[in-house]
């Protein structure tokens, strides 16, 4: 059957248009799983915030660069990115380690690894967490009701919210309230690490 050069663009447009909210969605998860606010991300990969803001609400088909730019600020491949995948296929991804996107504490001995899927982001967050010796996380309150689960793997971490502190050693798991601050401190010698679970009650834009 011979299809007409209308119907060509018809669906070559219906294509990108996919593609473009795929793009927007994937870029707010990103971000939101980062913990960036509009503002941050524009300072951090040198796009305006308002042109972000347009990508994510699917206003706007940004350029490669804007992309690449985009990615290297969420820490995650241009490719991985720009997947989009209209087939059935078993296989949802394949995420390799220069897509796992990193978030580092302020005194630099922390790290949080994003292994959660970025679909369910809004919802559940995933973490692989690993702290020097002494290293602090500090966190800023979720949305209320959000509980945070923290599985250690190896060494002992401490948990502070308010006038409570808990101690949690390796094969341990700990549950709490996220909903307001709270601090995570290596209180062993050498590296400890833990799987993280955050589990949102509901979802607040940013």
């Amino acid at each position: 059957m011979q299809i007409t050069m209308s119907r060509r663009k018809r669906i070559k447009d219906s294509g990108c248009d996919a593609m473009s909210a795929q793009l927007g969605t994937t870029i707010t998860r990103l971000r939101k799983a980062g913990k960036l606010s509009l503002g941050d991300l524009s300072e951090q990969s040198g796009v305006a915030k308002s042109m972000i803001s347009q990508i994510e609400k699917n206003e706007s088909n940004p350029t490669l660069a804007t992309i690449t730019r985009l990615s290297q600020a969420l820490g995650i491949s241009v490719e991985n990115v720009l997947s989009f995948s209209p087939d059935s296929s078993a296989l949802v991804q394949k995420a390799t380690r220069q897509d796992i996107p990193l978030i580092q504490s302020e005194d630099g001995l922390c790290t949080l690894r994003i292994i959660g899927w970025i679909a369910t982001v809004e919802y559940t967050q995933w973490y692989d967490f690993v702290a020097e010796a002494g290293g602090v996380l500090e966190s800023s309150p979720h949305p209320d009701g959000s509980v945070e689960n923290l599985s250690v793997l190896e060494g002992e971490l401490e948990v502070s919210i308010g006038n409570e502190v808990w101690r949690c050693k390796a094969g341990e798991t700990l549950r709490y309230r996220a909903d307001r601050p709270h601090k995570i401190t290596n209180i062993g010698t050498g590296t400890a690490r833990a799987t993280m679970v955050n589990i949102l009650a509901h979802t607040v834009e940013r």
